[in-house]
């Protein structure tokens, strides 16, 4: 990465430590001091199926950023549409064609938890979450709501 970028980046790192997005907060062993990678936690939006859980987040940023987007990957498993079982790679636009290198690290977590929010079934890498939520929003619900209480739970 060049200094301009590095810099640009040092410095989303440093906002994000100031002023996280609702519903983020830093895990509480402080991470590493990577600026490449961001591990966060992601509590669940409230009056979503995602409401009682909390999972990791990990962000790998590449040497392209801005110009590149960041990858996004759920440590935690989660049933969602837009969300890949095997992996927890996340599948938003905004991270792949609608990239704009203006976009933040914040705007990014801002997008990731919209999805929790919106769900998008039109682009699923969950087939199943994908199919359930366009049959049904309450049975999806109810699937989530239950995954999320298998490996989700918030820790007292």
């Amino acid at each position: 990465q060049n200094s301009r970028a590095l810099r640009r980046l040092a410095a989303e790192h440093a906002t994000l430590h100031n002023d996280l997005p609702p519903n983020y907060l830093f895990p509480p062993n402080g991470g590493a001091d990577d600026l490449t990678s961001l591990d966060v936690l992601l509590a669940g939006p409230t009056h979503t199926p995602f409401a009682a859980g909390l999972w990791k987040l990990h962000l790998n940023i590449p040497p392209t950023y801005p110009q590149q987007p960041p990858t996004a990957h759920f440590r935690t498993p989660i049933f969602h549409p837009n969300v890949d079982p095997q992996t927890g790679g996340v599948c938003v636009e905004t991270l792949k064609r609608d990239w704009d290198s203006s976009y933040t690290l914040s705007h990014v977590l801002q997008t990731i938890s919209c999805l929790l929010i919106q769900p998008n079934p039109d682009s699923a890498l969950n087939a199943e979450a994908g199919a359930l939520l366009q049959e049904s929003y309450d049975v999806f619900a109810r699937r989530a709501e239950l995954m999320t209480s298998i490996n989700a739970t918030i820790p007292q």
